[in-house]
């Protein structure tokens, strides 16, 4: 910004920020600048000006535009509580998307400010109900976020990318939400799991936290840990204070480098998993991560734990929260059969292992009969035209049958609310020595397609396969066993 005045570029640090977004913008960024609500005071600033002449702005009790200090400087609150200036910031986030900007980082919107909190009787419009900041001070970040949203969705008629450090109930309509300044210790590292499950169950399902810590120095440890973390969580950002170590996994050494590179690639092959994840969410309301209780209810032993979570409702990661440490114990939920992901070793559920968990390496458990769709390593989403759908299946080593849902659509329009979407269901079958495997495509509508499905079987080597009845043909001979049908294919049988 240019002095810290929202909705304005630094011409100096920024002589042709247009096209330096579509530069980067062609190399596949999508940039998020940050706004806060403070507004400088400062006669001939058009967003000051507009503010003031049309009442725009939180007053004191005499009508006077209230005053505080925050990084500007002298700097006036919009009045959110107001529609018209709702509507008016809204209006002011063209600004922005017009000239390439992908979303809206909405921050310091508690509202914070520099010279003691904002009086209880700072005035407020609610609508033409009059209020004071006893009322709106929680719901200032809300109402901001809904305008932030709003805005960008009339500019752009896509599906807004906005995040909020405040928030209330409903504000997951409208932003996602990250946990705040946090430090870089490992209390915080464990304290961030259930901070997350505690907001994935409230309703905040697009959550994360500051991956590294914000504050004080992080330690190449500590960052491989955390984005083992972050790697899971729909937010999943690295971020630290401007005063504090470079803290980029380049900034420390190779290992750090490797390990970073290692799971961001890991998320990028989940992401279909994650995106079926997010779409059930929208009906269902079942968060991303997810404590252990939430999927197993009758297991006590699940009850006092919180540094394990479920990512969906078929991995269980693990990871490990204290320095130092090179294995952990895990507790595996009873009524299932668990994988270890990266081994294929199997465990019963309902007792604890060790688990061996050199710092490359995060405890990640896949349910007997899980289903993981999976895309290519991509370096951002769109690289890549994605034709195949990859499954890696973890079939039963008993009797047993399982369904998995996918969902498909453009990922930015809501063409998906008039029907524009693909729905596949695979229904994975186990008894004796044949597994078999139904593919069922209840929805084509988007017009993007697979072309093919990829199979990836865990475990086992079959003897033959059929593809609706006929000999398949094994593509690679090695450990893991793989093969690929074309998207018309609906039954796969495999004997061993």
């Amino acid at each position: 910004m240019d002095g810290y005045r929202v909705f304005t570029w630094d011409q100096q640090k920024f002589p042709n920020h247009e096209k330096m977004l579509d530069r980067l913008k062609g190399q596949g960024y999508k940039i998020v600048t940050i706004i806060d609500p403070g507004v400088k005071k400062d006669k001939g600033y058009s967003i000051y000006d507009q503010g003031l002449k049309n009442n725009y702005f939180a007053t004191d009790r005499d009508g006077i535009p209230y005053v505080n200090r925050v990084w500007p400087g002298k700097a006036l609150y919009p009045d959110f509580s107001n529609q018209a200036v709702r509507h008016w910031w809204a209006e002011n986030q063209k600004i922005l998307v017009n000239h390439g900007v992908a979303g809206v980082w909405n921050d310091m919107n508690e509202p914070a400010s520099f010279d003691g909190p904002l009086p209880d009787d700072v005035q407020f419009n609610n609508d033409g109900r009059l209020t004071d900041h006893r009322e709106i001070h929680n719901v200032y970040g809300h109402y901001m976020s809904k305008a932030t949203y709003e805005g960008i969705k009339t500019a752009t008629n896509k599906r807004p990318f906005v995040i909020t450090r405040a928030s209330y109930a409903g504000t997951q309509k409208y932003a996602t939400v990250w946990t705040g300044d946090n430090q870089s210790l490992w209390e915080h590292l464990r304290m961030s799991l259930p901070m997350l499950m505690n907001l994935g169950i409230s309703g905040f399902a697009f959550c994360g936290t500051d991956v590294g810590g914000f504050g004080f120095d992080c330690t190449p440890e500590l960052l491989s840990r955390w984005v083992q973390v972050g790697a899971f969580t729909a937010l999943f950002r690295n971020h630290s204070s401007a005063s504090m170590r470079d803290q980029e996994p380049w900034a420390f050494d190779e290992k750090t480098e490797s390990i970073n590179r290692k799971y961001i690639k890991l998320r990028y092959r989940l992401l279909p998993y994650f995106y079926d994840i997010m779409h059930d969410e929208e009906t269902t309301g079942l968060p991303m991560i997810r404590p252990l209780l939430l999927d197993y209810q009758n297991d006590e032993n699940v009850y006092g734990i919180n540094d394990e979570f479920m990512s969906g409702s078929n991995i269980l990661v693990a990871p490990v929260v204290e320095q130092g440490k090179t294995a952990r114990m895990v507790y595996l939920p009873k009524g299932n059969r668990w994988i270890d992901y990266w081994t294929k070793a199997v465990f019963d559920g309902g007792q604890y292992i060790v688990k061996n968990a050199p710092l490359d390496v995060c405890p990640i458990y896949v349910k007997e009969g899980g289903i993981i769709p999976m895309y290519p390593a991509q370096n951002y989403v769109g690289e890549k035209k994605i034709s195949q759908l990859t499954l890696d299946i973890y079939p039963f080593t008993g009797k047993g049958e399982s369904c998995y849902e996918h969902y498909q659509d453009d990922g930015e329009s809501f063409d998906y609310r008039s029907g524009s979407y693909n729905l596949y269901d695979f229904i994975l079958k186990r008894s004796g020595n044949l597994i078999e495997i139904n593919i069922s495509k209840t929805r084509e509508a988007y017009g993007e397609k697979y072309q093919s499905f990829k199979f990836i079987i865990n475990g086992i080597k079959p003897l033959e396969f059929l593809v609706d009845g006929q000999t398949g043909k094994i593509e690679n001979d090695d450990d893991q066993f793989s093969f690929t049908v074309s998207n018309t294919a609906k039954k796969i049988d495999l004997k061993f």
